[in-house]
């Protein structure tokens, strides 16, 4: 009787090694939340040895930084993306795009406005980036009729992000509206813009808001 052969071992390049344990991490995240995350839990999910994580993230909250990371990446993406639309028609998809990506995140989005990242620097930054990049989604009609954003306006639509922020995560956190109704709800919420709006970007605000209330 002969023997088998040993079946032969397969390598991994680092990145994809590495890209394995992050998707694994992920859904552990996903599942249990960013609190209960190690790498003790991320590598029982993708079947590797603890030590193998702790090689490619290097601490506990390095893994659970990198989670939220890829999370708030996604939806800087999505944010970022062309959008050849009407500009009426912008702020109601951008509106769409934001809680389809939080939601496909929500566990992870979750710990992060709860606080679970608060203080890490990088997290930070990335947050910021987002924001940023929503109030651009938000408010690009003023751009594209040249005007520039007064202080008042800069501070109120830095408000009116953490308003939807807040909203999002009570959501999430458990509601008895549909996510149709939130995002007619947070449209609606543009108008504490519309004071510091010359025309015709008041105009436009208010008919976006009627029209999401219809």
């Amino acid at each position: 009787m002969t023997s088998s052969a040993p079946r032969p071992r397969t390598r991994h390049e680092p990145s994809d090694r590495r890209r394995q344990l992050l998707e694994a991490a992920v859904a552990e995240a996903e599942a249990a939340g960013l609190d209960v995350l190690t790498p003790a839990t991320a590598a029982a999910r993708a079947g590797a040895s603890k030590a193998l994580v702790f090689h490619y993230f290097g601490s506990t909250t390095a893994l659970r930084r990198t989670v939220a990371l890829e999370a708030v990446s996604d939806l800087e993406q999505t944010l970022l993306a062309p959008d050849d639309r009407p500009l009426a028609d912008r702020p109601a998809h951008a509106m769409t795009l934001f809680l389809g990506s939080v939601t496909a995140h929500r566990r992870v989005w979750e710990d992060i406005w709860r606080g679970a990242l608060a203080g890490d620097d990088a997290t930070e930054d990335a947050l910021q980036r987002v924001r940023t990049a929503l109030v651009e989604r938000m408010t690009t009609t003023a751009g594209v009729i040249g005007f520039m954003p007064s202080n008042r306006l800069q501070l109120l639509a830095r408000g009116w992000v953490a308003l939807v922020e807040n909203v999002t995560a009570a959501w999430l956190g458990g509601s008895g509206i549909a996510r149709d109704e939130l995002e007619r709800l947070l449209l609606e919420s543009l108008v504490v813009l519309v004071p510091e709006l010359p025309e015709p970007a008041r105009a436009g605000v208010l008919a976006i808001v009627r029209r999401s209330a219809r």
